[in-house]
């Protein structure tokens, strides 16, 4: 497998995990000092327990993630747009959402930044 073979994996492993709503495997897609900058602005998610924290507090919302296109890769970066699903009570909301990750040697992802849209049409 070609190392963008095995980066574009990376990111569907990860949207796949997401899906499964695995904190566990969401996790383990993580390095050992994981930063998340989600949304892009906010105060940043730094270590491993403030990016488990984070996630655990988006998984009751029931989030499925699905590509819009392809993966873009350059070197240990990798670009993606998908169509992130969340059920908000009883009401279920689509929100367009453009992520890249920079991975360390072992493809796993340091840093992960997101710039959702919620007005863009998915």
């Amino acid at each position: 497998m070609s190392e963008r073979a095995k980066v574009v994996a990376t990111v569907e492993n990860y949207l796949a995990q997401l899906s499964a709503q695995d904190l566990e495997g969401i996790m383990a897609a993580y390095g050992p000092e994981p930063t998340v900058n989600d949304p892009i602005g906010s105060e940043p998610k730094v270590g491993r327990e403030a990016v488990q924290a984070f996630y655990a507090s988006i998984l009751p919302l029931k989030p499925r993630g699905t590509l819009l296109g392809p993966v873009t890769v350059v070197g240990n970066v990798a670009a993606f747009q998908f169509k992130l699903e969340l059920t908000i009570g009883d009401k279920e909301v689509a929100v367009c959402a453009t992520e890249w990750f920079v991975l360390d040697g072992d493809l796993l992802i340091e840093t992960m930044t997101a710039v959702p849209d919620m007005e863009a049409t998915v």
